[in-house]
C-alpha cells in the first residue's frame, strides 16, 4: 500500500502543469475559477485532479452545487513551489 501511495505522489508532481495546480490551490476554489486560473481544458483539469486526489494531495467538499479543492496542507503547496522553482 505505501509503494502505490508512494508511486501516486510521484506521479503527481511529475507533471508542471500538475505542480502549478497545487500552487493555485493553496486557497480553495470551484471547478470554474480552476478552469479560468490554470488555462486547461475540462477534461485535462478533471484528470490533474484526480491524480492529485488519488495521491492525497488535494481534498474536496461539497458546497451547494459546487466541488470545492484545496491542497491538503501548506506543505503540499510549498514543495510544489519548490519543485518549480527548481525547473526555471
Amino acid at each position: 500500500m505505501a509503494k502505490s501511495l508512494e508511486k501516486s505522489v510521484c506521479k503527481a508532481f511529475a507533471n508542471t502543469q500538475r505542480v502549478n495546480l497545487l500552487i493555485c490551490l493553496a486557497k480553495p476554489h470551484n471547478v470554474s475559477e480552476l478552469l479560468m486560473r490554470c488555462k486547461l481544458s475540462q477534461s485535462a483539469l478533471s484528470q490533474h485532479l484526480r491524480i492529485l486526489k488519488e495521491a492525497g494531495l488535494v481534498v474536496c467538499s461539497r458546497r451547494g452545487k459546487e466541488m470545492i479543492y484545496k491542497a491538503k496542507t501548506t506543505k503540499v503547496v510549498g514543495l510544489a513551489q519548490m519543485l518549480l522553482d527548481l525547473s526555471k
